[in-house]
């Protein structure tokens, strides 16, 4: 076996190694608001406010409406979600996607509120909002302000400039 041959082969698993550990690392922290870790630490990510935190500010952005059972937006509120997004594009801000449900036992209305949420959050993205700007959380049950089968949204300054 040639000498560079074998130094390919020692090579492999150190850079087999090296590219599962960032890979793991990507997925582990959703590749998204970490700094910079130093030789051996674990990805940090940003400490973001509850939704019932006072940095949040909620009933700003008008709620979405779902039916009993129903987790796809209902087509009169799309014109809601499309003036979040407007809203999003021009402001510094993230948003709390909280979903709530007012059916079944608990857990049954945390997981719908919880499928509300996250088709707010594909719909804010088909209309240009990045990932990373939305947080999707479940009430269920319980969900703060208006309750009942809907969605609010809180916002949060970035601190950054607008788009």
């Amino acid at each position: 076996m040639s000498m560079s041959r074998a130094l390919i082969l020692l090579a492999l698993p150190v850079l087999a190694g090296a590219l599962l550990s960032c890979a793991s690392n990507e997925v582990a922290s959703g590749g998204e608001d970490e700094t910079a870790p130093g030789m051996g630490e674990a990805p940090r990510r940003a400490v973001l406010p509850s939704y019932l935190s006072p940095e949040v500010t909620r009933g700003r952005l008008e709620g979405i409406d779902f039916g009993d059972t129903v987790w796809e937006i209902p087509e009169l509120q799309k014109e809601k979600v499309k003036a979040v997004a407007l809203y999003l594009k021009v402001r510094a801000e993230r948003v709390i996607v909280a979903g709530g449900a007012e059916v079944g036992s608990a857990e049954y209305a945390r997981q719908l509120g919880q499928q509300r949420a996250l088709a707010v959050k594909a719909a804010l993205m088909k209309e240009g909002i990045p990932a990373n700007q939305i947080v999707t959380v479940s009430y269920g049950l319980d969900l703060p302000g208006k309750g009942g089968g809907r969605v609010e949204f809180g916002t949060v300054p970035t601190g950054e400039k607008a788009f």
